[in-house]
């Protein structure tokens, strides 16, 4: 991923952190979560690039007869009006139902419901606009690939892989251009994935900055590695102007937050000097 090789080249070179770069969880916003904009669609999509994110976080599982669609739980209960497993229905069954968030039916200006996306659609909506961390949940992975490169963005969008070097390596060997995303408990975890090219960034848990690790971020950077994590859980904190553990993530000198607020915090980090 050509993001990412730019922003090591500059960490080798010496070159100060300029920018924290802003994930929307879920594709969400904070104006999406006050206009009910349903997670992992493709207006939620639109508000990301819209309102200045620079990646989408997005989940992707499998229907009943095998069509990728964008879907973070397991039954469609809580995203759409119908009900049931994504595995157990099809994606015509699941293209009924119209998509909604905490229990309110999507509408656009033109009064227009929404529908579960496949992944495709979700990534055409995506290219050449914005990045993508696909968090794949029991998906084909050798088919997810093969939608990516039909859609010629290999070089647009990173698998999370969790924990597992095992995981990250199959995902390597589907395509070795396609950048992958572990997650690690500490600096010294990298060490195992040092031998897939696509790895260059690592997730670590928000209890580490927050807990008062704020070196973490030097930690992987000190590796010639991105680093990520959370701001969800103090998301609310932000939106009430408390920069409390913003702060403590910016101090740890890492590189992708993931947010709900994509804007309230990128109004932060521009003060900040960071956009």
């Amino acid at each position: 991923m050509e993001l990412f090789d730019a922003q090591i080249a500059k960490q080798k070179d010496g070159t100060p952190r300029d920018k924290i770069f802003i994930v929307a969880h879920r594709a969400n916003t904070y104006y999406g979560t006050l206009n009910n904009i349903p997670d992992n669609s493709i207006p939620g999509i639109e508000a990301a690039i819209k309102y200045g994110a620079d990646m989408v976080e997005l989940d992707v599982r499998p229907t009943k007869d095998n069509i990728l669609v964008l879907m973070h739980n397991a039954s469609i209960n809580a995203s759409t009006t119908g009900s049931g497993n994504v595995s157990d229905l099809t994606y015509a069954e699941i293209a009924k139902y119209d998509m909604r968030k905490n229990g309110v039916v999507y509408k656009d200006a033109n009064g227009n419901t929404v529908k579960v996306p496949t992944l495709e659609q979700a990534l055409l909506a995506c290219k050449d606009k914005i990045y993508i961390n696909l968090d794949i949940k029991d998906a084909p992975v050798a088919k997810l690939v093969r939608i990516i490169k039909k859609c010629g963005m290999t070089g647009q969008v990173m698998l999370y892989t969790g924990s597992s070097v095992s995981l990250a390596t199959e995902y390597q060997y589907e395509n070795i251009d396609i950048a992958v995303h572990p997650y690690i408990s500490k600096a010294s975890d990298i060490d195992g994935f040092k031998a897939l090219p696509g790895a260059k960034l690592f997730q670590y848990g928000y209890d580490l900055y927050t807990g008062g690790n704020v070196e973490i971020g030097r930690q992987i950077r000190a590796k010639g590695f991105l680093s990520y994590s959370n701001l969800l859980q103090y998301d609310n904190q932000v939106a009430n102007y408390n920069y409390t553990n913003l702060d403590k993530f910016i101090e740890c000198e890492s590189d992708f937050l993931q947010t709900d607020y994509v804007e309230r915090v990128d109004e932060y980090l521009k003060k900040k000097g960071l956009r």
